[in-house]
């Protein structure tokens, strides 16, 4: 109860920062944390809060809560989220709390039909034992918004019927149970193509799993990044899912990806490595979204404090130099 007052007074001693980017294209962005994030001092977190805020970010979705040695929902982890979360909240930030993310998610969900269906309950019962804990300690955190949850769904793993079929049992089951636990927190899911399915195809797929979970917030990633898909082809992919939004009246948002890819998979099977995206590509990326009529409920960054921020990511400053130029004040 104490702890709940103590943010309470919070909310209404601690207002949101005026941002400086009041024309900028997109409002949320994703951040990932590390094991490394812990042993950051409150000083420096803070001036990588205020300078997401500064940018015109009013939402962020934390990837993750619980991925390798690294637990959010368990001490130390949880002390310092709390702390997180008050800077964040300070700053004007509201924060999408991400669950467990599996590094073998990506191989799991090509097992048999039992083996799928018993790992994604398993995978289910984590995340919602993380979310119980986050739940206890910082359930009326006036910055906690949301739920995330880390697997992301591609288009190559759920093509036959039993598969869709366990996906939509999982979605609609944690999504459910989520909402028990925390009725007024909205929870959201990511999604990406490879040009595995044709867009029809990853239509049938989108309008099954919200059929089963309506409730769900369903992030499309522009895949701009990866560049596996080329823009027209993606364009086809955005235009089905907000079609079925529109018609039946779903939440979903499109991940716009501020980074160039340079190695690790699909590429090759080095680490992971990208530079920071040219400011044209961006405005194409951008000009894409707008073309959707109606279009998406949230325009997202994938990321602002990797890409747009991060002075060690190459072509950092010229995409922030341009960004500050056309978005945000003198």
């Amino acid at each position: 109860m104490k702890q709940l007052y103590f943010w309470l007074l919070l909310a209404i001693y601690l207002p949101a920062q005026a941002s400086e980017c009041t024309g900028a294209p997109f409002s949320a962005s994703f951040l990932q944390p590390l094991t490394s994030d812990l042993e950051s001092s409150a000083e420096a977190w803070e001036a990588t809060l205020q300078s997401i805020a500064g940018v015109g970010i009013d939402t962020l979705y934390l990837q993750w809560s619980v991925y390798g040695e690294l637990d959010l929902s368990r001490e130390p982890g949880i002390s310092f989220l709390s702390t997180w979360l008050d800077q964040a909240h300070a700053n004007g930030l509201r924060v999408n709390l991400g669950l467990v993310a599996d590094a073998d998610f990506g191989s799991r969900i090509t097992d048999p039909a039992d083996a799928l269906a018993a790992y994604l309950a398993g995978l289910r019962e984590r995340s919602l034992a993380a979310a119980d804990r986050l739940k206890a300690r910082l359930g009326g955190h006036p910055a906690f918004v949301g739920w995330y949850l880390s697997e992301e769904i591609d288009d190559r793993s759920w093509t036959h019927p039993w598969q869709v079929d366990l996906l939509r049992e999982h979605l609609s089951s944690l999504t459910s149970l989520l909402a028990e636990l925390s009725p007024e927190k909205p929870v959201s899911i990511s999604t990406y193509v490879s040009g595995a399915q044709p867009p029809a195809q990853f239509e049938r797929l989108w309008r099954a799993v919200w059929n089963a979970a309506p409730q769900l917030h369903v992030l499309l990633q522009d895949g701009a990044g990866v560049g596996t898909v080329a823009r027209p082809d993606f364009n086809e992919y955005a235009l089905r899912v907000n079609n079925i939004a529109t018609r039946t009246n779903r939440y979903w948002g499109i991940i716009v990806e501020l980074f160039s890819q340079q190695g690790g998979p699909p590429l090759d099977d080095q680490p992971f490595s990208a530079y920071a995206a040219p400011i044209n590509r961006m405005l194409q990326q951008l000009a894409a979204v707008e073309a959707l009529d109606p279009g998406p409920n949230e325009v997202i960054a994938f990321s602002v404090p990797e890409y747009l921020l991060d002075p060690a990511k190459p072509g950092q400053a010229e995409l922030l130099n341009e960004y500050r130029r056309r978005y945000c004040g003198p």
